[in-house]
């Protein structure tokens, strides 16, 4: 069963909102794209061994989505998480297309796409790091001795896999292998190493101690707070800004009107700059004047929200619990 539902990156929807706000030409947006295309590439890889992992029977397996714990100072972060009673399965999924080359040599990883090479840094000793790194966390957590195992998993159905040392077929298994593979692992691990009840207390812990990455995208890529174009934009054409006019946005390139534009302008925003608002930046932001509009507008779309400090310093907290929701 799934302990926590697989979210869409907060650092794709970070990058995709910076992406609508920048001016057409500026510098920063080729090197914006390549990691967007690339962390994009990553979440449908892991999608794929989602859909994969549905065919094992719900009641024996518990499973994590990208987990990140920290032991002795330093945060680790795995794809996917299985729990069960005899073991716990480390997946670190690589979305890769051409072909791949696992040199045990110099511990690269080598795409073939094209014709042209890429080297990226060995998934064999990430994923060795990781098993280290787990039965460490759990040693530090006065959590139960278990046997930690771990398979990197190449979720593209076209690649083609080779490596310099044959062993690695233990390590190294295509997605759609996933389901086999795993009750393998469970007919080799008979014995059990846990009880039910210090299963739950992992799996609690594991829970409590997961601690998302959430960088500041401005910070991350330099992005001067200048160069974030304000305004509501449009939903159909993204033509940029909307103006408001007798209670609805209009777009002056299509002609659309939208009465809630504000608020995905405000998802922007939160993504952005983070979750704290106050009328003079939403004004600013949405590219309004009437400071009464604009706490109508932020008591509308955050009616549970609760104001912090006087009338003229006042700051609204920012909610979206779905943002990063699969749709």
């Amino acid at each position: 069963m799934n302990v926590n539902e697989r979210k869409i990156p907060l650092t794709l929807l970070k990058l995709d909102a910076v992406l609508g706000r920048l001016q057409k030409d500026d510098p920063k947006i080729p090197l914006l794209k390549e990691n967007l295309a690339k962390i994009k590439a990553g979440y449908n890889g892991e999608k794929a061994i989602d859909y994969q992992l549905g065919y094992l029977p719900s009641k024996d397996y518990y499973i994590f989505h990208d987990i990140r714990l920290e032991v002795n100072g330093r945060y680790f972060q795995i794809d996917t998480l299985i729990l069960t009673n005899s073991f716990i399965l480390i997946l670190e999924v690589k979305n890769i297309a051409g072909s791949v080359n696992f040199d045990t040599v110099f511990n690269q990883f080598i795409q073939t796409k094209n014709g042209v090479e890429y080297a990226y840094p060995d998934p064999i000793l990430q994923l060795n790091r990781q098993e280290v790194q787990l039965k460490e966390w759990l040693i530090n957590n006065n959590l139960p001795a278990i046997t930690v195992h771990g398979l990197v998993v190449i979720s593209h159905p076209k690649t083609i896999i080779t490596a310099n040392n044959d062993t690695l077929n233990k390590k190294v298994i295509r997605a759609a292998s996933l389901p086999n593979k795993i009750i393998q692992l469970q007919n080799y691990f008979q014995k059990r190493m846990i009880t039910d009840k210090e299963l739950r207390k992992t799996i609690r812990m594991i829970k409590k101690y997961d601690t998302p990455l959430n960088l500041s995208i401005l910070q991350t890529y330099k992005i001067n707070e200048k160069d974030i174009l304000p305004g509501v934009k449009c939903e159909k054409c993204d033509f940029l800004p909307l103006v408001r006019e007798h209670g609805y946005w209009r777009c002056s390139y299509c002609n659309l009107k939208s009465k809630y534009g504000h608020i995905e302008a405000l998802k922007d925003y939160y993504l952005i700059f983070g979750n704290t608002i106050t009328s003079s930046k939403l004004r600013d932001f949405l590219l309004i004047s009437s400071p009464s509009l604009a706490t109508r507008l932020i008591r509308s779309s955050f009616p549970h929200a609760q104001p912090n400090g006087d009338n003229k310093g006042r700051i609204y907290t920012l909610h979206f619990n779905d943002i990063n929701n699969p749709h």
